[in-house]
């Protein structure tokens, strides 16, 4: 492949994804710091203050329960350090498509006190990974957030070979501010090739992740502690009524995998007669909350252990996709670190843009829609923030059922207006070739 049918590729597919790379830059940066961000507006009902033995696992999960006898039990979330909070999350029977609920109740571990309720689809914290995850689109935006990493991965790799002999020719500090365009350039390659090896690995894990469905069924994969009873001892009915004593589950649960660090209790409802515990080993480089133990409601025996760390290399690769993706297992520095980094992708969109402007303003100002390239460039930031903004406000007050048609709806009506534009121009072009000239 010749260098300038590289840099075709290169031009088309940033020119083309650079707005969605630039909004999953952004988002994806907010995104990195979910749980800070909940402890700093939900204080009360994140943390709490440490002040002798935790009570009764088994009492909390059965009063919480009481007080919403219309809601099924769902799981048990044990927020991280020593301050975190207790969540007891029951869904309701009849579920509603257009305001699902999720309702999480904030129990304070050492006192048994309730903090509080709210539903997680009306948080902040969810808001802020589906706006990363699927641009709050309803049908297939993990799927599009799936192809922009796969935009993501070709920009990066035609522009180290576009751009990777230009490095050693220019001293690496050397920005030219002739004009616009030759500065707006060589901050582009620059923080391309610094950021190569970053941005490579975000493009395939964000593929991978996007596109997780398909790519495991094309290539045969499947996740690794998948785990299911081969028959099933109970009904359904009679599996999410079976009593069990909390505490020895979750006693029997560290018992059988001391390393675990539980995170999710949540008992089995298809009629497996289990209860399922997730969670993290320390020092593990690999996606949250996949170690697992799996323990029977009946007798608290151990019916499957999974540990990551002992599996095998093509788990520990699938593994590790999402936790090089977000970055989130290894402290605040991490995050810091990967949202500069995540940062630098939106950058690159910015500068690519500007220099793409720059190099065709000549046919740009001959037409009646001009606009110089800083109102432009802050139109489209600006509309990208409003976005984030509007979506946030109704997803809090409304959950994920309105803001997700709204986007829905909106996202295929320009996709169909711009279609039938770029059509009507088309043919508009072939009819003017094909028009006879007059003698």
């Amino acid at each position: 492949m010749n260098q300038k049918t590289i840099w075709k590729i290169h031009s088309i597919t940033g020119l083309y994804a650079g707005v969605i790379i630039a909004f999953l830059s952004l988002t994806g940066a907010a995104a990195l710091f979910r749980w800070e961000f909940e402890q700093l507006i939900n204080p009360d009902l994140a943390l709490a203050e440490p002040i002798g033995p935790k009570v009764s696992l088994n009492d909390t999960v059965q009063k919480v329960r009481a007080l919403h006898p219309n809601n099924e039990f769902f799981e048990v979330e044990f927020l991280p350090e020593a301050e975190g909070t207790w969540i007891v999350k029951l869904r309701p029977e009849k579920k509603d498509k257009l305001f699902p609920e999720l309702l999480e109740v904030f129990v304070n571990p050492y006192t048994g006190e309730i903090l509080g309720e709210r539903n997680y689809y009306e948080s902040f914290t969810y808001y802020l990974r589906n706006i990363h995850v699927r641009f709050y689109e309803g049908f297939i935006g993990r799927q599009i957030v799936g192809l922009a990493g796969l935009a993501l991965l070709i920009t990066t790799i035609t522009g180290f070979l576009i751009y990777g002999n230009f490095m050693k020719k220019q001293f690496f500090a050397s920005i030219r501010n002739k004009n616009l365009r030759l500065q707006q350039a060589d901050l582009h390659k620059f923080i391309g090739v610094l950021t190569l090896i970053f941005n490579l690995v975000i493009a395939i894990s964000g593929t991978w992740l996007g596109l997780q469905p398909y790519l495991e069924k094309a290539t045969g994969v499947e996740r690794p502690n998948n785990y299911g009873r081969a028959e099933k001892p109970l009904d359904k009915s009679t599996d999410i009524a079976f009593q069990f004593n909390y505490d020895s589950v979750y006693n029997a649960g560290r018992r059988y995998f001391p390393e675990l660090i539980p995170v999710r209790l949540r008992p089995s409802v298809n009629g497996e007669r289990s209860v399922t515990i997730l969670g993290d080993v320390p020092q593990q480089v690999y996606e949250r909350f996949n170690n697992k133990v799996v323990v029977d409601k009946q007798n608290y025996s151990l019916l499957y252990k999974y540990n990551i760390s002992k599996g095998t290399l093509g788990s520990k690769i699938y593994y590790l996709q999402e936790a090089l993706h977000f970055g989130d297992f290894g402290g605040i520095g991490l995050k810091i670190f990967y949202c500069f980094m995540g940062l630098s992708s939106g950058f690159l969109s910015l500068s690519g843009f500007v220099v793409y402007l720059e190099r065709n303003k000549k046919k740009r100002v001959e037409k009646p829609s001009y606009v110089e390239v800083w109102p432009l460039v802050i139109r489209w930031s600006v509309g990208i923030v409003g976005y984030c903004v509007i979506i946030g406000i109704l997803s809090i007050n409304f959950g994920i059922g309105v803001p997700a048609i709204i986007v829905t709806v909106l996202m295929y009506t320009v996709l169909i207006v711009y279609l039938v534009k770029v059509l009507v121009g088309f043919f508009k072009k072939k009819a003017s070739r094909n028009k006879p000239v007059s003698v």
